[in-house]
């Protein structure tokens, strides 16, 4: 069974282990990221006629301070099939899905509507999140960032075994799910982490994250068309296993 190092958040890490295991593969849960809560202005939200929730960790954080009652008669936005899913856990059943998974997707979507034209948007974000959706926009709707959450470095505690597992080659792949993930990576491992990745078969979800590590040198090795982790575990699995 092929080995996955997960480097996630816990909780998310824990759900994607059970996933990869549909998939007869194994997750070694090493979680570089945790999330800490931000207090953010309500008025943002209330004066917007779009909300969108960039991922499910923004739409827990948002839900954790405020009810689903302030999105009452807003038109909701949802980066992808999970965040929409997450949304629905709170009763909110209509929302927008982009074709791409992705904050250029969501652009793309707002460019495309007459409808949103000169509207009024609220981008539900962690602090570290990029600009990419505020700058494809521009001029045709004013989009305001509200972050709700940040993300933080984790030093898990089974640092040591698990570079030694690599070294032993033990595990064959390591998935990174957002540039923060990796980021930490290379700070965990501050004289290694290079040749830590050169051992292992390296997976990305979304092209922000790709472009994180090629612009330290270190090409994905595997990139799913659609950026969700099941696609993901899906390429890994054909790729252990083409037959």
């Amino acid at each position: 069974m092929k080995k996955v190092i997960i480097t996630r958040e816990k909780k998310q890490g824990e759900k994607t282990a059970r996933l990869l295991e549909k998939y007869g593969l194994e997750a070694v849960i090493f979680p570089t990221i945790k999330f800490e809560p931000l207090s953010f202005p309500v008025e943002k939200i209330k004066k917007a006629d779009v909300v969108i929730f960039s991922s499910q960790n923004g739409v827990r954080f948002f839900m954790e301070q405020f009810s689903p009652d302030l999105l009452k008669e807003k038109v909701i936005i949802a980066t992808g099939e999970k965040t929409g899913e997450k949304l629905k856990e709170y009763g909110i059943k209509e929302y927008i899905l982009p074709d791409r998974y992705d904050s250029s997707g969501v652009a793309q979507l707002i460019k495309k509507s007459k409808k949103m034209k000169g509207k009024r948007i609220a981008l539900i974000r962690p602090l570290e999140g990029l600009d990419t959706t505020v700058k494809i926009v521009g001029e045709y709707a004013k989009v305001e960032t509200v972050p709700v959450y940040r993300t933080v470095i984790n030093i898990p505690e089974n640092r040591e075994e698990v570079k030694k597992r690599i070294h032993s080659g033990e595990i064959d792949y390591i998935v990174f799910s957002s540039p923060s993930t990796f980021i930490n990576f290379t700070k965990i491992f501050p004289q290694e982490w290079r040749n830590l990745l050169k051992i292992l078969k390296i997976g990305v979800i979304g092209k922000t994250t790709a472009k994180a590590l090629e612009e330290k040198g270190i090409k994905p090795d595997i990139i799913p068309e659609k950026f969700t982790m099941e696609e993901l575990a899906k390429k890994i699995r054909q790729q252990a296993d083409p037959d």
